[in-house]
């Protein structure tokens, strides 16, 4: 390819991230909603569709109501309650094929006009396996609580979020490679791995973020910096096997979150004072001062989430501004590892 063909993939590689963004918050708006079990069914061709008229709509209603959500849950809800929360797992699982769509149109627009090589040929294929197991893996995730239990599982919603990470970091992964010089690439022995260190904490920490939402324990302990007046809940400890607590236990799980923000703010404000000694390159010098605004907001959002919290009710706005804005760091950190030189 040539030069102006790989700055021009980049280019838009980097607006697929911007698409693949705002699924993510939709899908955080879509659990937030407790919209996400209300469509039984996985109908890739048709399912584009939503019900149109009374006839179709009581039809997806009648289906709804045989699933444990309605029988345990939502026993009673309206069909006007039931569309909104149909629209927004609708909309989620559209937006999602429109992000497939919008790849699949950059291959073949590079491959009509003969400007791609092989590498990113194959590059291109990886991306769409990934993105074809990211929608088998969030119907997976959907079909666990369409069984008996009316959620579904937080081990699946974990798991669904992390290979959206991996999705994600592929392509700005790759539109690195495109997209910044290799003379620009930075020096930084004896920084890697304390750089990737930080950034698999921030993944662990999101995978705990995954478990709040998935077992609906923010609102447990709607306080800070105590947990409903205690530094360490009586709990935390309280299951057997050991490990089991980090798993299904409220109380660790959200102190384990905590734990793992104040142990990041420190690293992070070391990986920003440290990197900073190493390049003035422009690219990555721009993605280093932002790396402290994006970890402020996002502390804030989070503190601001817990303290917003009643039982099993989030605010859906903060809670899907923390959710992104977790992705947004995760990929602040990411694309700045990215130009850092191979050792």
């Amino acid at each position: 390819m040539s030069l102006k063909d790989e700055k021009l993939l980049g280019r838009l590689l980097l607006l697929s991230l911007v698409v693949i963004l705002i699924q993510v918050m939709i899908g955080g708006i879509t659990r937030l909603t407790g919209s996400g079990l209300s469509m039984t069914d996985w109908n890739i061709i048709l399912g584009v569709f939503p019900p149109i008229g009374e006839v179709q709509w009581l039809e997806e209603f009648a289906q709804y109501k045989a699933s444990p959500q309605y029988q345990k849950l939502n026993t009673g809800m309206s069909l006007s309650e039931f569309k909104f929360i149909y629209f927004w797992e609708w909309f989620h699982r559209v937006w999602g094929r429109i992000g497939f769509l919008f790849l699949l149109g950059i291959l073949t627009f590079f491959g009509i006009s003969r400007k791609i090589d092989m590498k990113n040929f194959l590059r291109f294929g990886v991306l769409l396996f990934l993105y074809l197991c990211q929608g088998i893996l969030g119907w997976w995730m959907v079909k666990s609580g369409l069984v008996n239990n009316p959620y579904v599982s937080h081990y699946r919603l974990a798991a669904h979020l992390l290979l959206a990470i991996l999705l994600f970091s592929y392509i700005l992964w790759w539109s690195v490679q495109l997209l910044v010089d290799k003379s620009e690439r930075v020096n930084a022995k004896g920084f890697k791995t304390f750089a990737w260190l930080s950034t698999f904490l921030i993944i662990v920490q999101i995978v705990f973020g995954a478990f709040m939402s998935g077992l609906k324990i923010a609102g447990r302990y709607p306080s800070w910096p105590d947990m409903n007046g205690v530094l360490i809940p009586e709990t935390i400890f309280s299951m057997e096997p050991f490990f089991r607590n980090f798993l299904e236990n409220a109380a660790t799980i959200q102190f384990t979150h905590r734990g793992l923000a104040y142990l990041l703010l420190v690293l992070l404000v070391m990986y920003f004072l440290r990197a900073k000694k190493l390049s003035s390159f422009p690219t990555f010098k721009k993605a280093l001062n932002f790396l402290p605004i994006v970890l402020i907001a996002q502390i804030i959002l989070g503190i601001m989430t817990v303290l917003t919290a009643s039982g099993d009710t989030v605010s859906i706005g903060l809670g899907a501004a923390h959710q992104i804005t977790g992705l947004i760091l995760l990929s602040t950190v990411l694309f700045i590892n990215f130009q850092l030189k191979s050792d």
